[in-house]
């Protein structure tokens, strides 16, 4: 099908004037009451097939209200999800029937948004899915969309930035529109997953999505207070679809608390900051949409002071580096060479040394986290991208990516969750024409070693020329000059005493030739076969940043504050053969290291559990069964009190749901270690619980994560899945002698399923705790329908199953 608008059609109208988004579709139905039992559906997009003109209603009423872009009914619609209801094999017709119906009620300037939203999974290491399998999900959405006519693509709904990344990557090598991006935020500016509004900005910016925005969780007032963030650190087009404030079950009905008149004034804000595209999510519904457009429908948009940034990211941290007033210091310490124990430990594929290794570097202050991972024999690819999955959940900062190899680098861009820096191309044309693209498609900014196929060039004048040469093929590729980092080199100045001028005067000329360009020194080389070397280094530093120096690679653990005069002569080339920094310095000793207390075996186990270090955890254990004439109370008393320790870190948001996954990782594989020592009559018993999520309701990210942790935390699970009725629920609550039933509901229209199971096991007078938990699911909720106990997250329904077992024991 033809589609009516090209991409830069759109994005020159979004110049020109506001658009008005549509409101939301999935309450909607409710509000109507279109989600009838003969409609027979398993989801909501079969409508497009099943009951057509309920949802041509929907998508004209917005269009009589006032909306130019409306979205498709083809939010879930990818095979993934589509494969758990058994009806993938619907998948295009139902796509190609979502965008028909909004064909058939459109105007001509009606802008057709094909719709894509969340797997139902996340992408390893949070959850199951790879990232290959994300990415070609998302391919088969996006190609369907492009081949039957949408107009532009909107990604709304989103809480993780990996699965982000794999739906942009895959929306823009399938769809030939303009792509806008939108994610969920709590009001703090951080999703559930702990990725912060800047490190999405980062993210997004860099893959090319054409807009990014905001939708869902909260409502007007909050959103408006985040798109003002947004505003304030990007440049691209803003679109801004609000709830009608947090849903509430009202007498078994979902009620929407946010008002008209609450919306447009929280709209109006957002217009006054400079969003281009403004809508409705949950709650919203044409009136909404009405009263939106009669205030912003075509008035010009507000103009915004370009954002001057250059942001590297994590998950949950976005550093600007041109914010920071002082060299960026890049942790070397994650490189294994000349370091045998890390070696060994590598090639066994852990990663306790090095995720250790990280976090000291990030704890003496690194801003960012070099992960080299080249060990002789060893497969790199694999490793490196094994160590940025695991590496970058324990630490905040941005990753890196240190190798020479085209593959690894791939892989390990592909899996990081933020933006990362790459290290490093340099003008080989082998080397470029491998490293360019990497970077390109995957948004790294990137580290340009000013050497040849000639090798180093002895001045500055000859690395200009380089970094020039290299200039003029990164501009080729469309990757913008901003986002290249030279690295000018240095030599040993014991050996070659003039280089260390050279580069500093490559540094000065760089900022005059190529002012948008950073530069980087590894520091290290600088010292080599010299004594004292730390005072050289730090001396040396202070004399790069003079120069103009961005990023310094260095140990951070050092003390970067000395200057030593005699270190100056001998690079300012005035000390020749060293021979006045020997005399001074060679019977000059380093202080002795405070040799470092060893932690007694609990005590390593809980240092384990608290980093998220499971193979560090399992190996601990197996010398606690060794060593311990109580190993099974050492152990579960260790690991309560680390997990204990990590929920009050979630609770104060140093911790965020990748490292509470990760910790109970940690504890599981403790846990399995300490079994092995316990005869079956000396397990715990009464430890069960038994999981479900409710009847009609598909989603089971929140209650794999409540049983991940329940695990961790010693307890037996008997996880049912999703879409369960209460009769199994009881049922298996009772064959399994559960100390409690645990219960999650995404969906208002299916919370009441919690009610019934609550009153079936009333009925057959149980004494079988029930715990509730869910997105929309409130203390007041659990409250009315009886629930023993209303869980936020996971920590909370840890705790109070603890609480179970400490009742039981009196």
């Amino acid at each position: 099908m033809e589609k009516t608008m090209k991409k830069k059609d759109f994005l020159d109208l979004l110049k020109e004037k506001i658009l008005i988004m549509d409101g939301a579709f999935g309450t909607e139905l409710e509000r109507r009451g279109y989600l009838n039992p003969e409609d027979k559906i398993s989801t909501a997009e079969e409508l497009n097939i099943k009951a057509p003109q309920k949802v041509s209603d929907i998508h004209c009423s917005y269009i009589n209200a006032g909306s130019d872009i409306i979205l498709s009914n083809t939010f879930g619609a990818n095979p993934i999800r589509f494969s758990h209801y058994g009806i993938q094999d619907k998948l295009e017709e139902i796509v190609k029937a979502g965008i028909d119906i909004i064909r058939t009620g459109a105007t001509p300037q009606t802008i057709v948004a094909g719709d894509i939203s969340s797997i139902g999974d996340y992408v390893e290491p949070l959850g199951s899915l790879t990232f290959d399998a994300a990415y070609q999900a998302f391919s088969v959405q996006s190609s369907m969309l492009q081949k039957h006519g949408a107009d532009i693509i909107v990604i709304e709904t989103m809480t993780e930035i990996k699965e982000v990344k794999a739906a942009l990557l895959a929306a823009k090598d399938n769809f030939e529109g303009a792509i806008v991006v939108q994610m969920a935020f709590t009001k703090d500016g951080y999703t559930v997953t702990g990725t912060h509004i800047k490190s999405f900005i980062a993210m997004v910016e860099s893959l090319g999505a054409d807009a990014l925005g905001l939708n869902c969780s909260v409502g007007a007032k909050d959103l408006a207070d985040l798109a003002k963030i947004l505003s304030e650190n990007t440049d691209l087009p803003i679109a801004f679809k609000p709830n009608a404030g947090m849903p509430l079950l009202v007498n078994k009905k979902t009620v929407f608390p946010g008002t008209v008149e609450e919306f447009v004034e929280a709209s109006l804000d957002a217009y006054s900051n400079g969003v281009n595209m403004l809508g409705g999510c949950c709650g919203t519904n044409p009136d909404y949409i009405k009263a939106l457009a009669k205030e912003l429908k075509g008035k010009p948009p507000i103009i915004r002071k370009a954002a001057n940034k250059f942001f590297l990211s994590s998950r949950v941290k976005a550093v600007d580096i041109n914010e920071l007033k002082r060299p960026i210091i890049v942790g070397e310490r994650l490189n294994p060479t000349n370091r045998k124990k890390l070696q060994e430990e590598l090639l066994k594929g852990r990663f306790s040394m090095a995720k250790e290794e990280a976090r000291l570097q990030e704890k003496a202050g690194a801003d960012v986290l070099d992960i080299n991972m080249g060990v002789p024999s060893a497969d790199e690819s694999a490793l490196l991208s094994e160590a940025v999955n695991q590496i970058q959940e324990i630490v905040n900062i941005p990753i890196c990516i240190d190798s020479s190899s085209a593959k690894a680098l791939e892989n390990a861009a592909k899996n990081a969750a933020g933006r990362v820096l790459i290290n490093s191309v340099n003008a080989e044309r082998e080397k470029l024409d491998a490293v360019l693209p990497i970077a390109k498609r995957y948004g790294a900014a990137l580290i340009a070693l000013t050497i040849d196929e000639k090798g180093l060039p002895k001045t500055a004048a000859e690395r200009l020329e380089i970094a020039g040469n290299i200039l003029s093929e990164t501009d080729k590729y469309g990757i913008a000059r901003k986002n290249i980092v030279f690295d000018y080199l240095v030599l040993a100045a014991s050996a070659s005493p003039e280089q260390a001028l050279e580069t500093l005067e490559a540094i000065r000329r760089s900022k005059q030739v190529y002012p948008e360009c950073k530069t980087i020194l590894g520091l290290s080389n600088i010292s080599f076969g010299l004594p004292q070397r730390q005072l050289i280094n730090s001396t040396f530093l202070k004399m790069a940043v003079e120069a103009g120096l961005d990023f310094a690679i260095a140990n951070p653990s050092e003390d970067w504050d000395i200057f030593d005069e005699h270190a100056k002569d001998l690079l300012n080339n005035e000390d020749p053969g060293a021979r006045k920094y020997m005399q001074v310095h060679t019977t000059v000793k380093a202080a002795a290291a405070a040799k470092t207390q060893e932690l007694s075996l609990e005590e390593l186990l809980s240092s384990a559990i608290i980093g998220g270090d499971k193979d560090l955890a399992a190996d601990t254990v197996v010398k606690i069964n060794e060593t311990l004439s109580d190993p099974f109370k050492a152990v579960n008393d260790n690991v309560l009190k680390a997990l204990n320790i990590v929920g009050a870190k979630f609770a104060a948001k140093e911790y965020f749901l990748p490292q509470i996954i990760m910790s109970a990782q940690a504890a599981q594989a403790a846990f399995e270690q300490a079994k092995k020592v316990l005869k079956k009559s000396d397990m715990q018993k009464g430890k069960t619980i038994v999981m479900a999520t409710v009847k009609g309701d598909m989603h089971n990210i929140g209650k794999n994560i409540v049983c991940a942790v329940l695990e961790s935390y010693g307890f037996n699970i008997v996880d049912l899945g999703v879409n369960i009725g209460a009769e199994l629920i009881i049922e298996k609550a009772l064959e399994n002698q559960a100390l409690a039933i645990g219960l999650s509901a995404l969906m208002t229209t299916t919370m009441p399923e919690m009610e019934i199971v609550i009153k079936m096991r009333n009925d057959k007078n149980l004494k079988i705790p029930v715990i509730i938990g869910g997105a929309a699911v409130t203390k007041k909720f659990s409250d009315e329908i009886g629930a023993d106990f209303y869980a936020k997250d996971a920590m909370e329904a840890a705790q109070f199953v603890q609480t179970l077992i400490k009742k039981t024991e009196i």
